[in-house]
């Protein structure tokens, strides 16, 4: 049985695992960065940096038999600093990640469900995201709520509103 619970200063090597999961999902083994060289390029090095400690950063974890599988995250960002899926400061970016051999069970699906539910607690009633045209998370996305609101190269930033 999956659990689903918050983010607490202990996931925070599991959640770098999990961003990196989301940035590098379509790699191949042979163009597959490190774990330390993918989160160390100037686009993913800033994401989770002091994550925690600005308003707003939420978290929640996907666990199976005691075993962390799968994260998603929100947190705010602005014009001059933010991440793919920045659409406006006032509205959090979603990243999430699921370990390879549980993808496609249903696990991203819930984390939105417990992601969302927290924000809504915490006040937060829209959120970003940015996915590549070709993920089939996009399906996810949709069924979840999200619609796409700008189209950027070969990706949508889509959007949520609770």
């Amino acid at each position: 049985m999956v659990i689903y619970r918050k983010y607490t200063k202990d996931d925070y090597q599991f959640l770098r695992e999990m961003l990196f999961e989301a940035v590098f999902w379509s790699r191949t083994k042979e163009t597959l960065p490190s774990l330390e060289e993918g989160l160390s390029y100037d686009y993913t090095k800033h994401i989770l940096e002091g994550f925690g400690s600005r308003n707003g950063d939420t978290a929640v974890i996907a666990e199976e038999a005691g075993k962390k599988i799968g994260a998603a995250f929100i947190r705010y960002w602005n014009k001059e600093l933010n991440m793919r899926g920045y659409i406006a400061d006032e509205i959090p970016v979603l990243a999430i990640g699921v370990v390879k051999e549980h993808r496609r069970k249903g696990v991203a699906n819930e984390l939105i469900k417990s992601l969302k539910t927290v924000a809504k607690d915490n006040g937060i009633s829209e959120i970003s995201l940015c996915v590549t045209k070709s993920n089939i998370a996009y399906q996810l996305y949709v069924k979840s709520g999200f619609e796409i609101v700008e189209e950027v190269d070969s990706s949508y930033n889509m959007l949520w509103k609770g």
